[in-house]
């Protein structure tokens, strides 16, 4: 079961967080070898430098639904299309990032609800399947790139491995089980 769900996870996180994940049948998933790769800076140009990797004026806990989506739109899809761009320019430019790789299909009628449950679930820090995809590119772009400056945008506290508080992959992704 931990093979079969490594294995889907390794193939989610490899498509860039979109589409719904499903189990890769009778393939054992490998620890990804050691990579002294990074992901690339964040630009100091463009949505980034416009609209900026700061919150909302009010908690985003105490936003409307109608509040969060006009966020959402106006800031935080121009930015985190930027910075998925970092990581895959021609994968997410233009209409290949909107909704939908995030919030799945029928974002809509779900509310664009997260953790969307079209994501792969992300195990506990700490455990053997974390551990053997902490070097993976996908992951090491994830954890550096994309978590802190959802959490950044949301203006929420980043996660804190020792407390287990904060804004974290779980935001996005589903908690594996």
């Amino acid at each position: 079961m931990k093979r079969v769900w490594l294995a889907t996870l390794s193939i989610g996180l490899a498509v860039g967080c979109g589409g719904a994940s499903k189990p890769a049948s009778g393939r054992a998933a490998k620890a990804v070898p050691k990579s002294n790769w990074e992901p690339a800076p964040l630009p100091d140009e463009g949505p980034i430098k416009l609209l900026g990797l700061t919150g909302p004026d009010e908690p985003w806990d105490g936003m409307t639904y109608e509040e969060q989506e006009w966020y959402m739109i106006g800031k935080v899809h121009p930015v985190m299309r930027q910075v998925f761009q970092t990581f895959n320019e021609k994968k997410y430019e233009g209409e290949k990032f909107e909704c939908t790789p995030c919030h799945g299909e029928n974002a809509e009628a779900k509310k664009y609800k997260m953790p969307s449950d079209h994501l792969s679930p992300v195990p506990a820090y700490g455990s053997e399947e974390w551990k053997a995809m902490e070097n993976s590119r996908v992951f090491k772009f994830m954890t550096k790139r994309v978590t802190p400056a959802m959490g950044q945008l949301l203006g929420k506290e980043a996660w804190d491995h020792e407390t287990g508080e904060g804004y974290s992959c779980w935001g996005c992704h589903p908690k594996a089980e």
